[in-house]
């Protein structure tokens, strides 16, 4: 069956609670999005938040929202940034889109489905008129390599080519850049807390 991207609905919400757990069951239980964050994303950027589903089955989701310059490029945290993830940092005259949150069922992975999500950000922007998109990546490979260099190297190894990271690799795949190092991004799991800042420009 042919797997589509559509805006989130109400329905989606006790699926995308499961598949989050799914997709990141290392992270700490508190830094899961549940129904009532959903909920919240509604209510707040609804043209913002998109699930793809394959028949009814959701397979992949999005989460973003709005920010300023100064707020997106300024060093911050994934709490910070999503305000602890219900979006109330979210800015109705940002000109960034800011990339909370992207996942894709294991089952699915190595579908293009998250290049599809990408392709449904970037459609976006170009929609509000907005300057491009700014976000937050994990750095899921880095753990292996963690002790002996340093997340700056590790990330340029990967941008040369001669690494390979299952997240930030995909994300150059889809046009981003590497703007710098978001040090203490992520709060804990068995995921490196640094991530890097990463912009496309429409």
């Amino acid at each position: 069956m042919q797997i589509v991207i559509v805006n989130t609905r109400p329905e989606h919400f006790a699926q995308l609670v499961t598949h989050q757990q799914i997709c990141f069951p290392t992270i700490p239980a508190e830094d899961w999005i549940n129904a009532e964050h959903f909920a919240a994303h509604l209510r707040i950027f609804p043209e913002g938040q998109h699930v793809a589903l394959d028949g009814e089955r959701v397979v992949g989701q999005s989460t973003t929202l709005r920010l300023s310059a100064e707020r997106a490029f300024a060093p911050h945290t994934y709490r910070d940034i999503t305000g602890a993830n219900y979006l109330t940092t979210h800015d109705p005259a940002g000109e960034w889109l800011y990339g909370a949150d992207m996942s894709v069922h294991p089952d699915y992975r190595g579908r293009r489905i998250s290049s599809m999500l990408y392709d449904a950000r970037k459609a976006l922007i170009r929609r509000l008129g907005l300057r491009g998109m700014v976000a937050g990546g994990a750095l899921p490979g880095y753990h292996h390599y963690a002790e002996r260099m340093r997340v700056e190297e590790y990330v340029a190894e990967v941008v040369a080519g001669r690494l390979v990271d299952p997240t930030l690799t995909t994300q150059l795949r889809n046009g981003f850049q590497v703007r710098g190092i978001l040090y203490g991004y992520l709060g804990g799991g068995d995921l490196v807390e640094d991530a890097t800042l990463l912009v496309w420009e429409a």
